[in-house]
């Protein structure tokens, strides 16, 4: 589950009022336990193959992210769990990317269990919506962004290649950003992996301060990666945490 929410006293003042005027909702209390991916299905024919008992596929989608010619399935899975109006219910997601055999059938390249945030992960900013997770293949790399927060609004967006050497889906690119909607100031990093380069903005008004920095060359797969892990210390290099 990932929540990074910064604000000032003033606006939790502001904040906590506007909910007291507020219908109450309150999140239906469930254990919050991520995919076992253990349980996921090596191989397949079709997206709904790989959601084990328990989850469902939100979303599909398909094009080469192997650079063979053949469309392979990136899927997007979400809890299967009941949800009503009058009381919201957390749900987890999984991404899992299905790479095509050419004759039908895809296998299991890569499982990721806490990339996509959960549908309560977007703090007062989505309120008791479902906070969206959007995955998307663009040219061939798997692209996946979500935002959450409350005046302090945070956008992440990762990019994730095929390593054939590998045989693995390897981080390319990760970029987070915080704006406060209050001040209308932005503070951002944007991290070039295969460059070894970050690119860190701040702004307010109209002054904008921007610094780039050499990063110790590394690989993190998709598989491995900690999405909280990796927000987190954008948090730290731009001095909101």
């Amino acid at each position: 589950m990932k929540i990074f929410v910064k604000t000032s006293f003033a606006a939790v003042i502001a904040i906590a009022a506007a909910v007291i005027l507020m219908p109450q909702f309150t999140f239906a209390q469930d254990e919050d336990k991520p995919i076992d991916k253990s349980a996921v299905a090596s191989t397949g024919t079709k997206a709904s193959d790989f959601a084990p008992k328990g989850w469902k596929v939100e979303e599909e989608v398909k094009g080469d992210v192997t650079a063979d010619g053949i469309p392979d399935l990136v899927i997007k899975l979400i809890e299967d769990k009941k949800t009503s109006e009058d009381e919201p219910v957390n749900r987890n997601r999984a991404l899992v990317v299905a790479v095509s055999d050419g004759k039908g059938s895809y296998r299991t390249a890569a499982i990721n269990d806490n990339l996509l945030q959960c549908t309560s992960c977007g703090g007062a900013f989505y309120g008791v919506l479902d906070a969206p997770a959007d995955v998307a293949i663009v040219k061939g790399v798997i692209v996946t962004s979500d935002e959450s927060g409350s005046r302090w609004v945070s956008n992440t967006e990762y990019k994730f290649r095929y390593d054939s050497t590998l045989d693995k889906f390897v981080l390319i690119g990760f970029d987070y950003a915080s704006r406060d909607r209050a001040e209308a100031s932005v503070s951002s990093e944007s991290t070039n992996y295969i460059t070894s380069k970050r690119i860190t903005e701040t702004s307010k008004g109209k002054r904008t301060v921007k610094k780039t920095a050499v990063i110790k060359k590394t690989v993190i797969t998709l598989d491995e990666l900690n999405a909280e892990e990796l927000e987190g210390e954008a948090l730290k290099r731009l001095g909101l945490d």
